[in-house]
């Protein structure tokens, strides 16, 4: 059930706000006024909606990441793992301190941090181990996908604007409808920032899948909660279909539900089916 709470992360936004503040059964609890300024914004977004759904995202990537984190104490990438933990942390604290329009939330510190982490952790790594190709490519791959959710801030300005270094192939103008949306945003900023979020919190989720440990294999098919919701997110947005009934909460929840229970299913099948195997041999064996 842990699970399937943390998996409606990504959309609880939408399950208590709606455009115009919060859903009538929300309880008011004075937290949207306590982190309103004078100028109406809180924590620096327009709203308290779009506060919230960056924030939750963020922390169910963190959480992601967290966890493969946790599963993988003797995979060779293990130390890697700390480089986007320590980055999502360092994330949800500029959110909730207020940092978005400081230099601390540019793309350059952020370069700046993963690269100074990824050359702490190489060397702690080092002290013990080599690197090989295989290994290496593992650590980059993990390395590079830090740079998932600030790669808007990469490519272009703050502007929506394409940086001098980024070439032009048309991909902006092919995306673009006649209103002027890019996949139903408005900027193509914005459809990088939030695809990128939506990838790099599925792929923290998909490696704690894969890479599970050996003390948690009872809890690994649930893992697919998470996995299967971050990428059903995924898919929303390159099929821009933000504006249609597959994007509502309730029908994420639906989804939620049923993948939970499926795979409830199939676990207490499996799982009988062992017990009676092992029940079956030492019969057998006496």
């Amino acid at each position: 059930m842990a699970l399937v709470g943390l998996s409606s992360l990504p959309y609880l936004h939408e399950a208590i706000t709606y455009e115009g503040g919060l859903r009538s059964w929300v309880p008011v609890l004075g937290i949207e006024g306590f982190l309103t300024d004078g100028q109406g914004k809180v924590l620096g977004f327009s709203t308290y909606r779009m506060f919230l759904y960056t924030l939750l995202i963020f922390v169910f990537s963190e959480l992601g990441w967290a966890v493969w984190l946790y599963v993988s104490k003797h995979k060779t990438y293990y130390l890697a793992l700390f480089v986007p933990v320590l980055m999502g942390a360092y994330q949800i604290l500029l959110l909730l301190l207020n940092l978005r329009k400081t230099t601390a939330n540019s793309a350059e510190t952020k370069l700046l941090l993963v690269m100074g982490l990824s050359l702490f952790f190489g060397f702690l790594f080092l002290r013990k181990n080599r690197f090989t190709i295989r290994i290496a490519s593992k650590w980059l791959f993990i390395l590079g996908a830090c740079t998932l959710p600030f790669f808007h801030d990469i490519i272009t300005f703050r502007d929506a604007t394409l940086k001098s270094w980024v070439p032009v192939l048309g991909i902006e103008e092919i995306m673009t409808d006649s209103k002027g949306y890019v996949r139903g945003f408005g900027q193509y900023r914005s459809l990088v920032y939030f695809l990128m979020l939506h990838v790099y919190a599925h792929l923290g989720w998909l490696g704690a899948f894969i890479y599970y440990g050996i003390g948690i294999r009872k809890v690994r098919p649930f893992l697919l909660v998470p996995v299967i919701v971050s990428l059903y997110s995924v898919i929303i947005i390159i099929l821009n279909w933000q504006e249609t009934n597959l994007n509502t909460p309730n029908t994420k929840f639906y989804i939620t539900i049923i993948v939970a229970i499926l795979l409830a299913i199939n676990y207490f099948f499996n799982h009988k089916k062992e017990k009676e195997a092992a029940v079956t041999k030492t019969l057998e064996e006496t």
